[in-house]
């Protein structure tokens, strides 16, 4: 079998596999690391500081990745956290 056919196999037989809460925790730290990284590399760069079209751009795309991160948070409260513990304006949404 090639080194290719396998790797898709892989990748194939991982996308099955059900996400779990650790899923939701790692994907969550990405989306706070990737807007801190964008904030410290790109935002806080000289350039972008000396052309405002150019942060502006780059705020925004910092701003898609928290609300991503935002959400990412509301889903691990709505599906790991159980229902009896859930505050009530949370309980219909399960």
């Amino acid at each position: 079998m090639s080194e290719e056919v396998k790797n898709n196999e892989q990748e194939e037989s991982s996308s099955n596999e059900p996400l779990n809460e650790g899923h939701y925790i790692e994907a969550i730290d990405r989306a706070y690391i990737t807007a801190s990284f964008i904030e410290t590399t790109l935002i806080e760069h000289a350039v972008f500081e000396k052309h405002p079209e150019l942060k502006t751009k780059v705020e925004m795309a910092q701003q898609l990745i928290l609300d991503a991160y935002q959400e990412i948070g509301g889903l691990i409260i709505r599906l790991f956290t159980p229902e009896s513990e859930l505050p009530d304006f949370m309980k219909d949404k399960k």
